[in-house]
């Protein structure tokens, strides 16, 4: 069932009870059942849920990834520039596994094949548009899609022609999705908008005159003359009685929905596991902060990078006859590439062998066509650059030295001021 867009405004309306309320000893909703297409749409108009959506997959992309040989750890670069010429792998399939991952946790990638078995062109399948048949232990045997053919035939697909990249801890069947988790929150949060859009739709914040000790016909007189005169301001009102103005509703009222609204946003950021910084809310408590929430966001991104190379390469790579190779992605940006160097120089320092640094890089998915990575600097004799550092206004003072009296401040003739 799916939230209708007026089905709560004719509700406030008529002042009826809820259709859609049902009630227990132990339960009670108002909520329909969780409708794929309608969430869609709502988070597509919020801007929280569509914001931290969008900057995932953007923090997802913003690294690079390199193809090597599994038995060298060499990149090969014929076969990365094949999937990127002939496949637009990145933009065509990384970013849109990311982005199906985030609101899935479930991707489906199919193998299109040429005549003799090799692959013509990848696509990233629609979650929400199919159903899935496993084996007792959980492995892919078919999989079919909702939407039938134009001559009523259902398509389906082998486990040999797709994917499956689950993004959670589910053997059988899908893993549960993100999207279930947001449902509650962002359906409630639609609620609260269209009550909104109704209350001034409807003029609750309108002026209303109360009138104390006027006539019947005084009140239509003053009605009379302000529909007839209520763009020209230079007519007078002519009131008779005493008058008093005020508003329908208090406008102070929405400083309640403002905080619902706070609360709403930070479960859903919750549930995306996006914080609140990288969805664009300023947060007060300094910088220190915001590098915790960098590190939070970081170690997702790196969990959910890790499970799609592990599907790449020990699945398609596979299924495509390119099991020699491995698919690694690279540090995510400048300033953890930095940090990836920066170790290297410790290492390097405290005489770590080489194997041992070139292990170390291909891990964080930096990797040369070289024999050597680098060769050790020269050992030199290098000046201390601070060989003034014996001046004396740069000794410090002995202990209870700085106690002792000093000599007597005197001033020269040339600095007195003259009277």
């Amino acid at each position: 069932m799916e939230p209708s867009k007026s089905s709560f405004i004719k509700r406030a309306e008529s002042k009826q009870t809820l259709s859609t309320f049902s009630y227990s000893k132990s339960f009670a909703t108002i909520y329909p059942n969780f409708s794929y297409k309608a969430v869609i749409e709502m988070i597509d108009k919020e801007p929280i849920a569509r914001g931290a959506l969008t900057h995932f997959v953007d923090k997802c992309m913003e690294g690079d990834f390199i193809i090597v040989k599994r038995d060298s750890w060499k990149p090969d670069m014929t076969f990365q520039d094949k999937l990127q010429k002939d496949y637009n792998f990145r933009t065509s399939i990384l970013r849109k596994v990311f982005l199906m991952g985030k609101m899935n946790n479930n991707v489906f990638i199919e193998i299109v094949r040429n005549g003799d078995g090799s692959p013509k062109e990848f696509n990233v399948l629609e979650t929400s548009t199919l159903n899935v048949r496993t084996k007792a232990n959980g492995d892919l045997e078919i999989l079919e899609s909702t939407i039938k053919n134009k001559d009523g035939s259902t398509p389906t697909w082998s486990a040999e022609d797709i994917v499956w990249i689950k993004f959670n801890d589910r053997s059988e069947g899908y893993a549960p999705m993100d999207l279930k988790a947001v449902w509650e929150t962002v359906l409630l949060k639609d609620y609260i908008r269209q009550y909104i859009a109704w209350l001034w739709k409807t003029g609750q914040y309108r002026l209303i005159y109360k009138f104390k000790n006027a006539s019947d016909q005084d009140i239509q007189d003053f009605i009379t003359i302000s529909k007839r005169n209520d763009n020209n301001f230079q007519i007078p009102q002519i009131i008779k009685g005493e008058l008093e103005t005020g508003l329908l509703r208090d406008p102070k009222e929405m400083d309640f929905v403002d905080k619902i609204f706070k609360y709403l946003d930070n479960q859903i950021l919750i549930a995306m596991r996006i914080p609140p910084n990288d969805a664009g809310i300023p947060d007060a408590s300094g910088r220190s902060n915001a590098d915790a929430q960098a590190n939070n966001l970081g170690t997702h991104i790196t969990s959910m990078k890790t499970i799609v190379a592990d599907s790449i390469n020990n699945d398609l790579f596979l299924k495509i006859n390119r099991g020699n190779n491995m698919l690694r992605f690279s540090p995510a940006d400048r300033f953890a590439e930095k940090q990836v160097w920066e170790t290297v120089q410790i290492m390097a320092s405290v005489g770590v062998k080489k194997s041992v640094i070139q292990e170390y890089l291909v891990d964080k998915g930096i990797i040369f066509d070289e024999e050597e990575y680098f060769e050790p600097l020269p050992v030199t004799d290098v000046a201390n650059p601070r060989n003034k550092d014996m001046a004396p206004s740069r000794q410090g003072k002995g202990t209870g030295e700085g106690n002792q009296p000093q000599a007597e401040v005197t001033t020269r003739p040339d600095q007195l001021k003259k009277q």
